[in-house]
């Protein structure tokens, strides 16, 4: 959990104090100018006593030592708060814990299992949602307190490995790289679209697979490995390592399945000799095929039987296409297998580019690889123009920190639930809501610190820009809060682009440098906002740089 001296409870509990039952849900982070703290009083308006009750609160808030005034306007308390305050609660955490807000670990462990793609070629831009957006979720809850694995659930059990390895067998040269693999996993594809009855070619793969024939088990599993690097090697690029990988196939014969089986013995039916459940709504989830073989339901439930064992909490990134089998999966677990981890969804849409597809050597997708080659080169032709002065190797870093970053904050600042078309112009852009934007914002304030004095007698007056940068600075543990009680990210990018822009008007109308009495002060507002800057630009993978 955070720890900081928490304003908006402090108001709460002074409120409570005097029967004024009110809730977070009342109190809301002002936005019009008016207050810092906007209590609502729509419940309590025109009752009886209700005059007296303000009158109590204006009081006993204005004692508060946080306070700088407090009034009634309607049917809203407006409550703003000392400069001075802010200042000294996050530069007092600064200079005792080394950051803010401060954490305590909580009890609770979290598993995050995000991506989890069939490991049957190159990894493309719609995953890539799922693990930028699993990573930063990972961070998020980490930053929160939580103790945090992430793990990618390999899926090497099934028609898809199956037919993978099919393309394997019918290769000439059996050779085992990602090309040559997609060449034969593609060969199988088309001619199963020809003539369907190809498909009992892969039925009979995965009736040795699950029978345990060592030698297709062996070739599998060393196929699989190898395009499971090539998608953990695309992810490293942006700054995505899973802690875990735990492989589909160790449910096949395991304990968990056993208990998944056991305990739905009383709701299993047959069919053609193939094995279901009826949900509540009437619809058939099928466990086994007529053959005995299982389906990836059967395992997928033994597998969260599984992290149940270690784990408190369950969540899993999936696309949107996935909320029917979520809410089944949930029925199943929760109602007939008893699991007793708590367990969330977080759904995402789709990715498309405004370009449409920038290459053709993957058939008819756009890999995380081509992304990140087709933003470095972008990043390239920008830098160039912006630095002539730097090195080849300055540019490169540069580019590649302004590539990554770009990717991964372009996706993590749009809400899940909105189809993303991705646009070169925007992502890039220094000026606009994007990486770079915020990137340069931070390269600035090292010429700042190194500059600026940060010892001696200070001014305590403040001006409306010192004022709105302070504030913003001490609303980031609320972020925090909201991207963690919403499992969303898009709250961390929303609080990074106010920040900057606040910073920027800030920068713009005071000088740091030479001001005076006035260095030592905004030296330390400068400060505060580099490390929170730095804080949150690492939970949404934001590579920071001293210059731009």
């Amino acid at each position: 959990m955070l720890l900081f001296e928490d304003i908006r409870d402090s108001i709460i509990r002074t409120c409570r104090s005097l029967a004024l039952d009110v809730s977070a849900k009342d109190l809301d982070t002002d936005r019009t100018g008016h207050a810092d703290f906007s209590l609502k009083l729509f419940r309590f308006f025109g009752k009886p006593g209700f005059e007296k009750l303000m009158q109590s609160a204006l009081n006993e808030l204005g004692k508060e030592k946080y306070v700088s005034s407090v009034s009634l306007d309607g049917k809203y308390l407006n409550i703003k708060i000392k400069e001075q305050s802010y200042l000294d609660i996050m530069d007092t955490s600064l200079k005792e814990k080394g950051i803010f807000p401060d954490t305590f670990q909580d009890p609770d462990r979290v598993l995050v299992e995000h991506t989890s793609t069939n490991p049957t070629g190159p990894i493309h831009i719609g995953r890539a949602r799922n693990s930028i957006v699993g990573d930063s979720l990972a961070r998020i809850l980490k930053r929160y307190g939580y103790r945090v694995t992430t793990q990618y659930f390999v899926n090497d059990t099934g028609k898809q490995v199956m037919g993978l390895y099919l393309g394997y067998l019918k290769s000439p040269s059996r050779i085992i790289d990602i090309q040559h693999l997609l060449e034969g996993y593609r060969k199988v594809y088309r001619e199963i679209e020809e003539d369907k009855s190809k498909e009992k070619e892969i039925e009979a793969l995965i009736k040795k697979y699950e029978s345990g024939e060592p030698t297709v088990v062996r070739e599998v599993h060393e196929i699989c490995t190898v395009m499971l690097k090539g998608i953990t090697t695309s992810l490293s690029r942006i700054g995505i390592k899973i802690d875990d990988y735990v492989w589909e196939s160790g449910f096949l014969k395991s304990q968990e399945m056993d208990d998944v089986l056991s305990s739905l013995s009383d709701n299993i039916k047959s069919e053609n000799d193939a094995q279901f459940i009826e949900l509540s709504n009437g619809s058939k989830v099928f466990l086994r095929r007529g053959d005995g073989t299982s389906l990836y339901t059967l395992r997928d439930l033994a597998y969260h039987k599984f992290k149940s064992l270690n784990y408190d909490w369950l969540i899993d990134v999936l696309g949107e296409d996935h909320r029917d089998y979520a809410k089944s999966l949930v029925e199943i677990l929760q109602d007939m297998v008893n699991l007793r981890s708590k367990i969330s969804f977080v759904f995402y849409s789709f990715i498309s580019l405004d370009s449409g597809k920038m290459s053709t050597r993957s058939g008819n997708v756009v890999t995380l690889d081509e992304l990140i080659e087709k933003a470095e080169q972008n990043a390239m032709e920008i830098v160039k123009s912006k630095r002539p002065d730097l090195p080849d190797d300055g540019l490169r870093k540069i580019a590649n920190a302004v590539a990554v970053s770009a990717i991964r904050f372009q996706i993590a600042k749009i809400n899940l639930g909105k189809e993303l078309v991705f646009k070169w112009s925007e992502a890039l852009n220094l000026e606009g809501d994007s990486a770079p934007y915020i990137m340069y914002s931070y390269a600035r304030t090292t010429k700042i610190l190194k500059e600026a004095s940060t010892d001696g007698e200070t001014s305590n007056v403040f001006d409306q820009y010192e004022r709105s940068l302070l504030r913003m600075l001490y609303l980031y543990p609320y972020s925090l809060q909201a991207a963690k009680d919403g499992l969303r990210v898009d709250p961390i990018a929303s609080y990074l682009l106010e920040l900057v822009r606040s910073f920027n008007d800030f920068y713009n109308n005071c000088r740091v440098v030479g001001s005076g009495e006035h260095e030592v002060k905004r030296a330390k507002i400068v400060n505060i906002y580099r490390h929170v800057l730095q804080d949150a630009c690492y939970l949404v993978g934001i590579n920071l740089l001293d210059e731009m």
